[in-house]
């Protein structure tokens, strides 16, 4: 087993930032006054990646106090801190571009069904009662998205921790901009992420080692459905340079031959359904379902463009943190409008409200 000063080179030498954490311990090895984690929201009092700005001089004196905000990749800083010392090691997360989910496998009661994954709607889920860990509520999830396992696809660094738990780990380009958080995904998964950190492969400790399981030890690009799930929950911070999300672009009815208020009839059914899409937050699919339906009468009774709801209707899915590529919905959004083409919708009399 290699020695902790060895494996934080390591660390290191492939471009992740490295901090000791206390012998045997998932904790920082000191935390100055000066330099402790802000409040929630509050101003970082270092640059990120490494420290600038916030007028510390620990790290120019060569301290490790200040916990992951003092993470380095320079292999000179990293043989001051652990020459002589028992530290394991720490990898920060956000300024290495990683994000690890931490699977856990505690022996805890089953929470409510609205708790296993939040904000999705397991009422109709039978196997939602059967879940016992992490890992389960897991490829739960992938159920529901109707993604492969991520046990399995795409293959990535796997890490089984001493208490029975799994750490998958993945690379992204906006690490930063990700959030650490325990449950807020599902029940037993903690998200490192952010200013969070992450136990390097292979430390051991009094409990046990943190051991690599299978051939794959890079970890695989964070996929584009999970990067949308962490953003549906909260987990994913939006640059403030970014613009904000677009609105969704509504077309005007198509009207032919109808008299009346036909036209504005349409126009405020696309408005609403297209904003029920965008505000869904949980039971998307379903919600998809139905609007598709909705519409797809409008458009057998003539009076919406099918190539113009079916668009309004996707960009309303991207707001709800569906990916507009995502087969499910795309085939839902199909097969809803055309079953709504086969049964036109009875067109109220002129002055209905829709």
């Amino acid at each position: 087993m290699s020695s902790g000063l060895e494996l934080a080179l390591r660390c290191a030498g492939r471009g992740w930032w490295v901090h000791p954490l206390r012998p045997g311990s998932k904790l920082p090895a000191g935390n100055c006054r000066r330099c402790r984690p802000p409040t929630p929201g509050g101003p970082l009092p270092c640059g990120f990646p490494g420290l600038g700005a916030g007028g510390c001089g620990c790290l120019a004196a060569g301290r490790y106090c200040h916990g992951v905000r003092a993470a380095t990749t320079d292999p000179d800083l990293v043989r001051r801190w652990w020459r002589g010392r028992d530290f394991a090691v720490g990898v920060a997360t956000g300024p290495s571009g990683l994000l690890v989910l931490d699977l856990d496998d505690h022996h805890h009661p089953l929470p409510g069904r609205e708790l296993v994954l939040p904000g999705i709607d397991l009422a109709a889920v039978p196997e939602a009662d059967r879940v016992r860990t992490g890992v389960d509520v897991l490829e739960l999830l992938c159920r529901m998205r109707r993604a492969e396992s991520l046990l399995h696809a795409p293959p990535t660094l796997t890490v089984r921790t001493p208490g029975g738990g799994i750490h998958l780990w993945y690379r992204t380009d906006d690490a930063a901009r990700f959030t650490q958080g325990s449950g807020r995904l599902g029940w037993q998964i903690d998200v490192r992420a952010g200013w969070s950190t992450a136990v390097a492969p292979t430390t051991r400790t009094p409990a046990g080692c943190y051991q690599v399981t299978g051939p794959v030890t890079e970890p695989a690009r964070l996929p584009r459905w999970l990067a949308l799930e962490l953003a549906r929950v909260g987990m994913r911070r939006r640059d403030p340079a970014e613009p904000p999300p677009a609105r969704i672009r509504l077309p005007r009815p198509a009207v032919r031959h109808r008299p009346g208020d036909a036209a504005s009839y349409a126009a405020a059914a696309l408005r609403r359904e297209a904003e029920t899409v965008a505000g869904a937050r949980s039971g998307r699919n379903d919600t998809i379902n139905r609007a598709g339906f909705r519409l797809g009468q409008l458009v057998g009774a003539g009076l919406l463009e099918l190539d113009d709801v079916h668009q309004a209707l996707t960009e309303a899915a991207v707001l709800a943190g569906v990916d507009p590529g995502e087969a499910k919905a795309q085939s839902t959004l199909r097969r809803a409008l055309q079953a709504g083409m086969r049964s036109p919708r009875t067109i109220p009399s002129p002055g209905a409200r829709p």
